[in-house]
């Protein structure tokens, strides 16, 4: 039920049925997360428009990235389209997102830590384009669909108040696909050596670096809703987040 399969996206999963911590349940067929949604092919665009019913596109990809990928046959039908290159340094995004070999935990922790440090401004803006009106159902989307696609689903689902385990337990799931994702990486002539030298377990996730992350989050900001708060989104919006998505 989570899942669904695309030619095209390989990583592309409902968020909904996640418990939250009093005992309710995210609305399915609301929010989704994703890999790759340019890549979808015509008849994946067709499903996810007029089956899924898709209104918003949220791309996290960098700046080269959409130069060379281009945005998608999907975001010229969706009523809004929103770029937030989520960047983990403070320097230009296309070069802050390059991939790098190390990826345990200690790696990504600090990775994930820097996005929401340098990347506040576009964290809070995403959740805000999917607080609005009419805005679901809707897809966010990296490459991998696995780190900066990791890092706003934990956002938006800790802000839904949903349980740390299920956050960890969403984060793990791009386990199934790294093969796929990873394999299609490699088969691109511009694609960092590393995708073809080491094998695509290497990329998988952790689930200890997701534990890291919502604990550092607690740690510096309360929780997640606090996060989003203090570095702008308005109460009514985070309301209005938690009304369209809590059944």
């Amino acid at each position: 039920m989570r899942r669904i399969d695309f030619e095209g996206s390989f990583n592309f999963r409902d968020l909904g049925g996640w418990q939250t911590e009093d005992g309710r349940t995210l609305r399915w067929n609301k929010l989704y997360r994703a890999d790759s949604v340019h890549l979808l092919t015509e008849r994946d665009v067709e499903r996810a428009y007029e089956e899924l019913g898709i209104r918003t596109l949220i791309d996290l990809r960098g700046d080269l990235e959409i130069q060379f990928g281009g945005i998608g046959a999907l975001a010229e039908l969706v009523v809004a389209r929103f770029h937030a290159p989520f960047t983990s340094r403070p320097i230009d995004g296309s070069v802050a997102a390059a991939p790098v070999a190390d990826r345990s935990p200690d790696a990504m922790v600090a990775q994930y830590l820097g996005i929401l440090e340098h990347s506040s401004d576009l964290v809070v803006e995403a959740v805000r384009n999917l607080a609005s009106d009419e805005a679901l159902p809707a897809v966010f989307f990296c490459a991998a669909g696995k780190d900066r696609t990791g890092v706003l689903a934990a956002v938006v689902l800790g802000a839904l108040g949903v349980r740390a385990e299920d956050i960890v337990a969403d984060y793990v799931l791009t386990e199934e696909s790294i093969e796929a994702i990873i394999t299609r990486f490699a088969q691109s002539e511009s694609a960092p050596p590393m995708y073809r030298d080491l094998p695509p377990s290497h990329f998988a996730p952790f689930a200890e670096t997701m534990e890291r992350v919502i604990g550092s989050v607690r740690e510096r900001y309360g929780s997640f809703a606090d996060y989003l708060t203090s570095n702008g989104l308005a109460p009514d919006e985070l309301r209005s987040l938690r009304e369209s998505l809590i059944e």
